[in-house]
């Protein structure tokens, strides 16, 4: 792909360029957010360079004059902050905490857990009850509202829980088995293989946060409880203070629709609207260069 046609995305009213980057990679991952250029000058660039023998590639974010704000090595989609949106350029904006998120008339939850937890799996039974999924992987907060953006990218399941998924006959051009840094095999989903999904410019309110453990016996349960979840960036998880928080325990994926039942039965239900939405276009605050490293 030259140099002169980006891919555009839309996150969160910010308009985003990637060039150099695979488009079946970018399709695959946030397809939903993708859009046609408007030739915004506000929009930003990101442009990929690929790895040269033992080093990693990179990817270099430009405002829209040019004037470059970060440099950053590019080890893959799933780290924590992603490329795509660059949220490291944009860190007084957005709070980001491993999950996967879905909502349901007023109600949004966001799933923790570990990387063997049965997130997906949860995830997916609660589809099944008419919830929609806000995000496979990440809770993005907008830190001046405190609301929850959706980031409509592929879940990641591992182990028993990527097994589980299997069988459920997944559509093959949805999902994707990849291998994580660690050696291990990750199944990616794209959620709308699993169910309904929230529009990608929908505004929720304050998340509750259900915390994912293995239980000791094969009864599932949960119970509210005080949880401090890790953000990025560092000092942002304060935006969580006092939303509603649960442990759920349950003995592995043969418990998700157990699960599901109780989130859907227990977690209090907001009389709000769903999704608020946001104007077409938004304009971008852009961090200086005080939030990015040496070019």
């Amino acid at each position: 792909m030259t140099a002169w046609e980006p891919i555009v995305l839309n996150f969160f009213g910010i308009e985003v360029g990637v060039i150099s980057a695979d488009r079946d990679e970018v399709a695959f991952h946030f397809g939903p957010h993708m859009v046609k250029n408007s030739g915004s000058p506000d929009q930003l660039r990101v442009e990929f360079s690929r790895s040269t023998g033992a080093a990693p590639g990179e990817f270099l974010v430009r405002r829209g004059d040019g004037t470059p704000l970060l440099r950053r090595a590019f080890r893959g989609w799933g780290n924590v902050p992603p490329a795509l949106p660059p949220f490291a350029a944009l860190q007084d904006r957005f709070c980001l905490v491993p999950a996967v998120v879905l909502a349901k008339g007023g109600t949004t939850v966001a799933l923790l857990g570990g990387p063997y937890a049965e997130q997906a799996n949860v995830g997916a039974a609660l589809a099944h009850r008419s919830w929609e999924f806000v995000s496979g992987r990440l809770l993005v907060l907008d830190r001046h509202t405190g609301e929850v953006l959706p980031y409509l990218v592929p879940l990641q399941a591992r182990g028993r829980s990527a097994a589980w998924l299997r069988g459920a006959g997944l559509q093959n051009e949805l999902c994707r088995a990849v291998t994580s840094p660690t050696g291990a095999e990750v199944l990616l989903v794209r959620p709308e293989c699993l169910g309904p999904v929230a529009p990608v410019r929908a505004r929720l309110g304050r998340p509750t946060l259900v915390q994912l453990c293995r239980s000791a016996d094969e009864r599932v349960r949960l119970t509210p409880r005080e949880l401090t979840p890790q953000a990025w960036p560092d000092g942002s998880a304060g935006l969580l203070d006092g939303v509603p928080a649960y442990r759920l325990e349950l003995p592995g994926v043969s418990g998700a629709e157990e699960a599901a039942g109780l989130i859907d039965q227990e977690v209090p239900c907001e009389e709000s609207e769903s999704c608020l939405y946001v104007p077409n276009t938004l304009p971008a605050r852009h961090a200086g260069l005080t939030a990015s490293l040496r070019i």
